[in-house]
């Protein structure tokens, strides 16, 4: 079998901050940092909740939301 040879990463800089950031690990086109700052990056935290939450309790006391018309 060949060697592996690791190909360098390429860097581009963060168009908020300025800073080189691996290409690969932008956030739609921001650094990781940044992308976190600007609320890129999601932060849920797995509660372990297990059961219906408030979106399902309201959709089985709403209507099923359709457009008619009437508010046009």
């Amino acid at each position: 079998m060949g060697r592996v040879i690791d190909r360098p990463v390429p860097m581009r800089k963060c168009p908020r901050c300025g800073h080189l950031a691996r290409a690969d690990k932008m956030v739609k086109g921001f650094g990781r940092d940044c992308a976190t700052q600007l609320g890129l990056v999601g932060k849920s935290v797995d509660t372990g909740h297990t059961g219906p939450d408030l979106l399902d309790l309201l959709r089985d006391q709403e209507p099923d939301d359709h457009c008619d018309g009437w508010d046009r």
